[in-house]
């Protein structure tokens, strides 16, 4: 007899729930470490890809992207300071 079930004729249910509880489980735990490892490798290689990319081209992310976006919100705040009497 079964621990969940508690007829002779339902051991086959059981081991069935509990075949796809443990297929489950591993398929969670594999799909998360997958998961991690594929972000940690595509990071370092897109951290490594825009480092060349600045390297041997004039072209600077941080001047592209941080320096613009401070001079949009500098110019906000010149625009908000203009309105004040």
């Amino acid at each position: 007899m079964g621990r969940i079930f508690k007829t002779p004729k339902d051991d086959s249910v059981e081991e069935t729930l509990r075949a796809m509880h443990l297929a489950n489980t591993f398929d969670n735990t594999y799909e998360w470490g997958v998961g991690w490892l594929r972000t940690i490798i595509i990071s370092g290689a897109t951290a490594l890809a825009v480092s060349a990319v600045e390297a041997n081209s004039a072209y600077s992310l941080w001047e592209m992207t941080v320096e613009w976006g401070y001079g949009l919100i500098s110019d906000f705040g010149n625009w908000l300071i203009g309105l004040v009497p």
